[in-house]
């Protein structure tokens, strides 16, 4: 007994000194360490969402902006009557079908998901409605909404389901309009399942910072008609498609950048990717005889040819195996007479142009493209910019010199066609287009403004003003009278017939109609392009785009301010009975 005594007691003696020694090393040694351990097992973490920045136009009014989204879930065994709150949700959702609802209400979870990301109508109807078992919790990131419907949606683009940019802006910007998540946490002990025990305290970690916004330099009323008469143009003439722009020449801001198709952006996906397009900037093609006033404008700047020098006015020019024909619109050169630079543009010859261009030379004439921007990107910070194509002067063909001069063998955007008559409206310098006027970090302050950014000149302010003339007389006497005719206004502009090339060849039947302009014709307060893609019925951009440049025009100054001027007064001795 003494014996199995002793052994007990060493026994014991060792398991208390094992236990004393594990109690040192977790209170003492490690103590810390296990108490940190602790804490982290208490806690649970939970991500904050953060508001995707707001797109604003010049005025302040919203474009798009983030409202705090939520989703749908189901605790299935707390839903009482599968079937018809499987229908009431059905209804709901039109996008989901009754047996895929029911096929997750069957599930026997918890938390079974069934809508994510739901309007602010239809959160609100599952509030009011209470179903059995059908919650509603905050998602951590926003929904993208649009109050003004499809204003500018190939412009502004879309998001995907992760408040991700994916066109447009939206994708441009992305970086700046993504807001920076936060993290909070809770203290507590937790259950089995991992759901924390009532009254635990909430502490914010990292706070959520919204996202930068981006203020446009459109205008939401010019934008909305632009839009209008772009869409009623495009439907008269049943083209294709249609582009407009409406640009400040003294800032190069874009005040409208319409196309036609367009799309609603909260439905994107319903619309084809074609509907997506910017085409004003992704859409390159041959310019046609918009292209003439870069022809002139070589030819004057480099003084080998002045206003009164002639050419001979004929409608056809064979050179190398080509021929070059007048366009059949009525302005006919005929023959055994001769022209000037200004008839030539206000008539729209091609062959008068191919004769300048011949005479000027490629070098002139390539320079001259060059600096005027054509073949590089006007960088506006939209995406898919194309730069359009100006071949190297070293690959320029026999023919290569006549045919660029009127507009053909090359191509380019519509926005770098404006940005090119900016320039002419402007005096000759050329702007960089801009789209995005400031940035604004999240409480709305600035942190960045955009100003007037000058590349280089492209004309002489001699030059410049002489084509000034020139285009206005394409209005009074030309190939834009009198469709480009505003009552009350002066405006100039140049018509424009181009024909499609694809797969290496004309499409026959195939045009593009365009006119691009300004208002007032003395001294430009805008230029407005536009550009209709396979009309019917008529292919001359005199009589599809003129008209509607002309409304744009007339439109936009008088959101501006600027009334008509009234018919002016002429005393009757002064009336000839021609006149009458």
């Amino acid at each position: 007994m003494a014996w199995r005594a002793k052994v007990l007691f060493y026994v014991l003696f060792a398991i208390a000194c094992a236990l004393v020694g594990r109690y040192y090393v977790v209170q003492v040694r490690d103590g810390r360490e296990f108490s940190e351990r602790g804490h982290v097992e208490r806690l649970r973490f939970h991500g904050v969402g953060a508001l995707r920045g707001a797109i604003l136009d010049r005025n302040g009014a919203v474009l798009v902006h983030s409202v705090p989204a939520q989703s749908v879930y189901a605790n299935t065994p707390d839903v009482t009557d599968r079937e018809r709150e499987a229908r009431t949700l059905a209804g709901i959702f039109p996008d989901m079908p009754y047996e895929l609802i029911l096929s997750r209400l069957a599930l026997r979870h918890a938390y079974v998901q069934i809508h994510h990301k739901v309007a602010r109508a239809q959160a609100a109807e599952i509030a009011r409605l209470a179903l059995p078992g059908i919650k509603l919790e905050n998602e951590n990131t926003g929904l993208r909404f649009d109050p003004q419907g499809r204003l500018a949606s190939t412009v502004i683009g879309f998001t995907g389901t992760e408040d991700n940019g994916l066109a447009g802006l939206e994708s441009e910007f992305d970086g700046l309009l993504r807001g920076s998540p936060g993290r909070a946490e809770r203290e507590g002990m937790a259950d089995d399942a991992g759901h924390a025990i009532p009254f635990a305290q909430l502490n914010m970690v990292v706070a959520a910072r919204p996202g930068h916004s981006l203020v446009l330099t459109l205008d939401s009323y010019l934008q909305e008609e632009t839009e209008r008469v772009l869409r009623e143009t495009v439907s008269k003439w049943q083209a294709e498609s249609g582009s407009a722009i409406v640009m400040d020449p003294w800032t190069g801001e874009v005040l409208a950048l319409a196309n036609a198709p367009d799309y609603d952006v909260a439905n994107f996906a319903s619309y084809s990717a074609d509907s997506w397009r910017d085409r004003a900037v992704m859409d390159a093609y041959e310019p046609g005889s918009v292209f003439k006033l870069i022809t002139a404008a070589a030819a004057l700047d480099s003084g080998k040819v002045t206003e009164r020098d002639s050419f001979p006015a004929r409608d056809r020019l064979q050179i190398g195996g080509y021929t070059i024909n007048n366009a059949e619109d009525g302005f006919l050169a005929g023959t055994g007479s001769s022209e000037t630079l200004g008839t030539i543009v206000e008539l729209s010859h091609n062959v008068g142009a191919a004769e300048v261009g011949l005479r000027i030379g490629a070098r002139t004439l390539y320079d001259a493209v060059r600096r005027f921007g054509f073949g590089d990107p006007t960088d506006i910070e939209l995406p898919g910019e194309s730069p359009g194509i100006v071949p190297k002067l070293a690959d320029w063909s026999e023919t290569t010199l006549p045919t660029v001069a009127f507009g053909q063998g090359i191509s380019t955007t519509p926005i770098a066609i404006a940005r090119a008559y900016s320039a002419i409206a402007n005096g000759g310098v050329l702007l960089r287009p801009r789209i995005v006027s400031a940035i604004l970090d999240g409480d709305g302050r600035p942190v960045y403004r955009y100003g007037p950014e000058v590349e280089r000149r492209a004309a002489s302010p001699a030059t410049a003003a002489i084509l000034r003339r020139f285009l206005r007389n394409v209005v009074t006497n030309g190939t834009g009278n009198p469709g480009a005719q505003v009552a009350g206004y002066t405006t100039a502009g140049k018509t424009g017939t181009a024909q499609i090339a694809e797969n290496g060849s004309y499409a026959p039947g195939a045009y593009v109609a365009s006119f691009v302009g300004m208002i007032p014709a003395e001294s430009p307060k805008y230029v407005i392009l536009v550009k209709i893609e396979r009309p019917r019925g008529s292919i001359y951009g005199g009589v599809v785009a003129a008209p509607a440049f002309a409304e744009i025009a007339r439109l936009a100054m008088l959101h501006a301010g600027i009334l008509p001027a009234g018919p002016r007064l002429v005393r009757a001795e002064n009336v000839s009975k021609r006149s009458l």
